[in-house]
């Protein structure tokens, strides 16, 4: 059984959307591999720009197609005997062969890109989407610059459920983050989408300044942050199970920019900065605890029991975010 099943008692892999790469990661023509939710995928981009994400795998003989596939069309072929699928899945062209195996498939994912980010649709038993990803606005805004660096990307051995519970475990941002202050937080949800605002004080050269921390999650997989309180900022954290032990985390910024000179503000950096010192500061922690099911919680802290009921539902397989 994997450790994971152990420390946490309930199913590895949510239901939702999830990020695997970036836009930038796949160009026309290209074919590269991927590993999550304990599966061998490929994604590859057709003709048509288009993204999609199969599993790796070919029916036909079991050749990984990442390795050495090729892209024609708005279709992908597979290294070994040169079987052709289309982003549906189906075989479509067997070079030495008068027709298809019209029961060879892969298993084509759910695939969308939002705001430079490449994600896909996990549900256990197969289902289709039950809600859209949701819209960056700074994505599209001048004032805003994409910043997606390599070390922003983290593996380590937790779940996504409780690397977002820190979302309402407000307390852990004095003692884990050192933050000097923090006051109310505010939460509601509403199928898919859980919104946490928590105020706190940002630690600033000029010394503490109240704000607020403005957290929406979309289901398992994302959590759009924007600060209150220092200007505007838009930061994404997406979580993606690779296996039953470990998920990668990573944060996309849309970094505020000068209206004068056109560069990244120093607020706007400052803050991605904090955001991964932030996150390296937690890993340690997540990667050696365990999940309490009854926890004994502190006065003020019910927000995390409330949180807790609306994860279950990236779990229901009938049920709908």
């Amino acid at each position: 059984m994997p450790e994971l099943e152990r420390r946490f008692p309930f199913a590895s892999y949510p239901k939702g959307w999830f990020q695997v790469g970036y836009s930038r990661d796949v160009a026309v023509g290209e074919v590269i591999s991927l590993h999550y939710f304990g599966t061998r995928l490929i994604c590859y981009r057709g003709e048509s720009g288009t993204a999609h994400v199969l599993d790796a795998y070919c029916p036909h003989l079991g050749a990984d197609i990442a390795v050495g596939g090729t892209v024609r069309e708005d279709c992908v072929v597979c290294p070994f005997h040169g079987w052709r699928f289309n982003a549906a899945g189906a075989n479509v062209e067997i070079p030495y062969a008068k027709s298809p195996n019209r029961v060879a498939r892969l298993r084509a994912w759910p695939t969308e890109e939002r705001a430079g980010i490449i994600f896909v649709w996990h549900c256990p038993d197969g289902g289709a989407p039950e809600w859209e990803l949701p819209k960056i606005p700074e994505a599209t805004d001048a004032a805003f610059s994409f910043y997606a660096p390599d070390e922003a990307r983290w593996v380590f051995r937790s779940h996504p459920q409780e690397v977002f519970e820190n979302t309402v475990d407000i307390a852990h941002f004095a003692t884990v983050h050192g933050v000097s202050a923090f006051g109310n937080l505010d939460v509601e949800s509403d199928g898919h989408r859980f919104h946490a605002v928590a105020e706190v004080n940002f630690e600033t050269p000029r010394g503490p300044v109240a704000g607020a921390v403005d957290s929406e999650l979309f289901g398992m997989g994302i959590d759009v942050v924007r600060h209150r309180g220092l200007g505007r900022s838009c930061t994404i954290l997406t979580v993606t199970p690779i296996d039953g032990e470990l998920v990668e985390a990573r944060y996309t910024f849309f970094v505020s920019l000068d209206p004068e000179t056109g560069e990244k503000t120093r607020m706007g950096m400052g803050f991605a900065r904090d955001f991964c010192k932030q996150i390296e500061q937690d890993i340690p922690i997540w990667e050696a605890k365990i999940y309490r099911t009854r926890p004994a919680l502190a006065p003020g802290e019910s927000a995390i029991g409330t949180f807790r009921n609306w994860a279950e539902l990236s779990y229901t397989e009938s049920g709908v975010l």
